[in-house]
């Protein structure tokens, strides 16, 4: 009797792969899409029919409306599309082991200027366009981050024993929240035309200023 062959196992990679390409077109295109036309005209229909794909597409490789915004949000916060949150990135990983309060905010800066530059144009749209539902959550969600992400930073620097002593843990995070801001970006880069490098200098000056002793 001959012995029964098992099924071919099935081979998704190729599905993946085309499912990955797909996301990417939807994406690319929505930023595009939403710079050039602002929040007023970003739909899913307008998205789908600039990429050349349906609309049921777009809805399966991103989402709706408001999951495309959150979804450049955080593309742009990040620098990919990789499931993997900025402070868990090696960029930031890296400093939690350093001791002195002063590396730790230039190693902050420069993760901070490239964040600023991916996602300023965003940020300074969705201001310009606050009426707009998702432009206000899209702010909302990028407030709450960058919150989150000074609150773990002045964590670190408080630990080190080198911020103020008449600065708790609140007016520490506070302060760097306050100046690691679009809208100081958008003053010293944007209307002034400073270079990034130039930016990320005058930051990291602020931050030690205001925090440290």
């Amino acid at each position: 009797m001959e012995e029964v062959k098992g099924r071919r196992a099935y081979d998704a990679s190729g599905r993946r792969a085309r499912a990955a390409e797909n996301r990417a077109r939807v994406l690319a295109v929505a930023r595009d899409l939403l710079l050039a036309e602002g929040f007023a005209e970003f739909s899913v229909a307008r998205v789908a029919a600039e990429a050349g794909v349906s609309v049921e597409l777009v809805y399966k490789a991103v989402g709706g409306r408001a999951a495309l915004l959150a979804t450049l949000l955080d593309v742009a916060v990040g620098g990919d599309d990789e499931p993997v949150a900025l402070a868990e990135r090696e960029s930031l990983t890296a400093l939690r082991s350093l001791t002195d309060a002063r590396e730790v905010l230039r190693g902050y800066t420069a993760v901070a200027v490239g964040v600023q530059e991916r996602t300023a144009p965003l940020l300074l749209l969705a201001l310009r366009s606050s009426g707009d539902p998702g432009a206000a959550a899209l702010l909302a969600k990028a407030d709450g981050e960058r919150l989150m992400g000074m609150t773990g930073l002045a964590r670190h620097l408080v630990g080190t024993g080198q911020t103020r002593p008449d600065m708790d843990l609140d007016a520490v995070r506070d302060a760097l929240w306050a100046l690691n801001s679009t809208q100081l970006w958008d003053q010293l880069v944007v209307q002034r035309g400073w270079s990034p490098a130039a930016y990320g200098e005058a930051l990291e000056r602020l931050f030690v200023a205001a925090v440290l002793t």
